[in-house]
């Protein structure tokens, strides 16, 4: 599963870490496990995790990390001068260790540039410029994405065991901005919170939209139940098509929430309800059961290597076109037995 290189580390003399990680929110959350064991074996060490810069305030709280630093992308620029600033920036941190799990020839022409002594990543895209370097065989899925993430440990002939469950904790700044705009809309802070995230990046893992309105009509009827969408600002527009005629009791707020009140939101739930995206990690990260509904046969998209990670979720596993508002209902509703 991965090449060894003869070069093991030494813990006690890494003083400064880099991770790479510059993409979505879903896959940047499947790091989380692995980031808090890298810091554990290396307790002395700085972490510093680059992210996606929409991720910076979100990330900064997860366990292990330190600081985070964003990486603004510029498309105007070609890679290769991308990597010659990048390398600069990076040299001045003087960082001991980098674990690159996005592969491009851009970070790994950057940290070689930069002269970082250990580099980490996948074997692909000039991984001949790293010094540790693993077989990428997640097209496979014949794992958990968190699973080919700890692999990263092994090559480095670490043995700290990659945790069983997303943590990330929510914010004081995001739970009392949630609850200022929960209060204003009329959202008691004893409801019964479901929250129902309809979309996706892909619309190949839509589950249709008219069904998850038909769901929420169902949990309308529902005593005590208040349900709410969420979704991003892209998102808005098609929410008032098909859900604003809803009932006053179903709270729309897509597009309103930052990350942070995000997590809170997701966090106060009871349970959340998703197509396979990045809310759902997110709800997993901050401790909350999500229904999860896959369509895809597709290995390197398959619930084994992108489900919920972690016990105590449901995932719904078919041709999206024969799940049924009825077994999603029967799912949500063991979520709320008392």
């Amino acid at each position: 599963m991965w090449r060894r290189s003869p070069q093991l580390v030494s813990c006690c003399r890494i003083k400064r870490i880099l991770v790479i990680r510059t993409d979505r929110l879903g896959e940047t959350l499947l790091h989380l496990p692995l980031v808090d064991a890298l810091k554990r074996a290396c307790r002395d060490a700085t972490l510093t995790w680059m992210v996606n810069p929409d991720l910076v305030e979100l990330i900064s709280q997860a366990p292990g990390v330190d600081r985070t630093l964003g990486y603004d992308f510029d498309p105007a620029s070609s890679w290769w001068r991308r990597a010659v600033r990048l390398a600069g920036r990076l040299r001045r941190e003087q960082f001991d260790l980098v674990m690159i799990s996005n592969s491009t020839k851009e970070f790994h022409l950057a940290t070689w540039l930069a002269g970082i002594p250990l580099r980490l990543g996948y074997d692909r895209k000039w991984g001949s410029l790293l010094t540790h370097r693993v077989v990428d065989r997640r097209a496979l899925g014949e794992y958990h994405e968190v699973e080919y993430n700890g692999q990263f440990l092994a090559v480095l002939g670490l043995a700290v065991p990659v945790t069983t469950r997303l943590c990330l904790p929510v914010t004081p700044e995001g739970e009392h901005s949630l609850t200022q705009l929960f209060d204003k809309i009329g959202v008691s802070r004893t409801a019964c919170l479901v929250v129902v995230h309809p979309w996706t990046s892909n619309p190949k893992k839509q589950w249709p939209l008219r069904q998850f309105r038909i769901l929420l009509e169902r949990l309308m009827s529902l005593e005590a139940v208040r349900p709410i969408i969420v979704g991003g600002q892209e998102a808005q527009q098609q929410a008032m098509e098909i859900f604003g005629r809803m009932e006053a009791k179903v709270v729309n707020v897509v597009g309103r929430l930052s990350l942070r009140e995000l997590a809170a939101c997701l966090h106060r739930a009871r349970v959340v309800v998703t197509n396979d995206s990045g809310p759902m990690h997110l709800a997993a990260a901050v401790g909350t059961p999500v229904v999860a509904l896959f369509g895809t046969e597709d290995a390197g998209s398959h619930p084994r290597r992108w489900g919920p990670w972690g016990n105590g979720h449901t995932v719904i596993h078919k041709p999206l076109d024969q799940i049924t508002v009825e077994e999603v209902l029967a799912a949500i509703q063991r979520y709320l037995q008392p």
